[in-house]
């Protein structure tokens, strides 16, 4: 029992590190000029050379590293609820601390994902007779896989990424709300995160390091987090992070889940339990996706400023 204690409280831990990181990296765009989707090496430039935006990417790097330690340990019946008490908390401070608006129906987006959140985890089979461990002998032999996870992934992000740019005319043009942002950066995070996981089966299979290196999964796991990250500090400038977080953290998860499958034959659960909460999950997101607008009817340019806010839609 105190054992289990001991990872949860990790476990929180590390989420509520992972998340702190979303805050400095809002806190470094406002000390940033204008950042554009369109010039990757001009926001890569302005974030490599942020002290501050650097500290937030030692959390996260904290966040995750302390997630793959506790949530090993944990049971996903814990692991889930603890993942989400820690992306609530953020939506709360968020509002409470940064003037953060959500109207109705966006609290009722939030509310479901965090559900979609906990019940893709609990979703997950524990190995068994029943259920075949990942493998990486299609994927390493046949390049085919990973250019049908990779290329939706990229093309998603750049679409947001050129859509987000395009000045609209008028005083009354419309910006790009999170929800858009956060898809974009969510689909390249849990691709890169996929890309983790195939670096740790590729080293329980040889255990050589030198192995994980010539695989494709460190370059996937880096290319994927570079655009994520570049996104998400874009997002960061214009949109409230209570939606950009909740968005990237719950399409992260769902692509996951289906690049997995794709790359390590990770099938559907086949137990009518799991297989039902998964399919729920999936229903949820999709559900809180329709719910949040699409357009913020002002935006959060004024995050550069020191008394301005991000704005909900009405």
């Amino acid at each position: 029992m105190g054992h289990d204690l001991g990872h949860a409280a990790l476990a929180l831990f590390a989420t509520v590190t992972y998340y702190t990181a979303f805050l400095v990296f809002r806190a470094a765009a406002g000390r940033m000029p204008p950042l554009r989707g369109s010039r990757p090496f001009h926001v890569a430039w302005h974030m490599l050379t942020s002290p501050v935006w650097l500290a937030g990417g030692l959390l996260l790097f904290v966040g995750l590293a302390a997630e793959v330690v506790a949530f090993a340990e944990l049971p996903l019946a814990v692991a889930q609820p603890v993942f989400a008490v820690s992306l609530v908390l953020l939506v709360v401070y968020a509002v409470a601390r940064l003037g953060e608006r959500l109207v109705v129906r966006e609290w009722a987006s939030v509310a479901l994902f965090v559900l979609a959140t906990m019940l893709i985890g609990l979703s997950a089979e524990p190995p068994g007779p029943l259920r075949a461990e990942p493998s990486l002998t299609d994927t390493l032999r046949e390049p085919w896989a990973m250019l049908a996870v990779v290329a939706p992934a990229v093309l998603v992000a750049g679409l947001v990424w050129l859509v987000g740019d395009r000045r609209g005319g008028g005083r009354h043009a419309r910006r790009l709300a999170g929800v858009a942002y956060g898809i974009g950066a969510g689909v390249c995070a849990g691709l890169a995160e996929a890309g983790i996981r195939g670096m740790s089966l590729v080293y329980e299979d040889t255990g050589d390091a030198v192995a994980v290196l010539g695989s494709p999964y460190p370059y996937l796991t880096l290319g994927m987090a570079a655009i994520a990250l570049g996104q998400l500090q874009v997002a960061l400038q214009r949109c409230r992070v209570a939606v950009v977080a909740t968005v990237l953290t719950v399409i992260g998860r769902m692509y996951l889940v289906l690049s997995s499958a794709v790359l390590f034959g990770e099938a559907w659960p086949r137990e009518s339990g799991p297989s039902a909460l998964r399919t729920a999950g999936f229903a949820l997101a999709l559900a809180a996706l329709l719910l949040f607008p699409r357009y913020e009817e002002e935006s959060a340019r004024g995050v550069r400023g020191a008394g301005s806010r991000a704005v909900a839609p009405r």
